[in-house]
């Protein structure tokens, strides 16, 4: 079985450091970003599975990176926000947000949400490939 690619965006260096041992202990693939514009270049050169999406970080903010998402990785790569701020809305424009989490978060419950946004995205991208045979 192929092992999920997971890219992490986060600034805060110890989190990030955190959620990549406990989800490579876990059998992930895990590859790293420090911020928004790190994110953009790791999406297009390792194409991952799932995106783990701070929002507020220096450089570009997780906000802009959802604004700034080439359509195609818009409709197959599911994001998973995780933010120090309570959701307050779900904005229409990113719908390519499946899953929204509060920090602070346990590793399972990070766990559950990577598996949880990878079936729905999963079945996305079996589709497109259907109508473009």
């Amino acid at each position: 079985m192929k092992k999920r690619k997971v890219l992490i965006v986060e600034d805060d260096a110890d989190l990030r450091r955190l959620y990549a041992i406990g989800l490579n202990q876990r059998g992930y693939v895990v590859r790293l970003a420090a911020n928004g514009a790190e994110a953009l270049v790791r999406m297009q050169e390792e194409k991952p599975d799932v995106v783990l999406l701070d929002l507020v970080m220096p450089v570009m903010s997780g906000w802009d990176v959802l604004d700034r998402l080439e359509p195609e990785d818009r409709e197959c790569i599911p994001i998973v926000v995780i933010s120090g701020h309570p959701q307050n809305q779900d904005p229409p424009h990113h719908d390519c947000v499946a899953r929204w989490l509060s920090k602070p978060i346990s590793l399972q419950e990070l766990v559950s949400a990577i598996e949880g946004a990878l079936p729905a995205a999963q079945r996305r991208h079996r589709i497109q490939a259907s109508f473009a045979s």
